[in-house]
């Protein structure tokens, strides 16, 4: 039988898996970025039952693994259209 702490890791594991599959197709590759980390974060926990901090650790593990570092850098600020 598996200890509660080894539920929690497995399940910690497996929503960081998630985030890292989901995020993969959108980082990789010569993908402009169109989204900001919170926005896709958002994104991401909609669609998924991920939690913030998993998406987070996803994050810097894709962005390493794919040698995309500009996607750590801050978006520049949209303009405001006006409705």
């Amino acid at each position: 039988m598996k200890t509660h702490q080894q539920l929690l890791s497995e399940r910690a594991a497996e929503e960081r898996r998630l985030a890292h599959n989901w995020l993969l197709p959108v980082i990789d590759g010569n993908t402009p970025r169109y989204l900001t980390k919170d926005e896709l974060r958002t994104a991401a926990m909609r669609e998924l039952p991920i939690s913030k901090k998993s998406f987070d650790y996803a994050w810097i593990d894709v962005i390493e693994k794919t040698g995309r570092h500009e996607w750590y850098e801050p978006m520049r600020r949209r303009r405001k259209t006006k409705n």
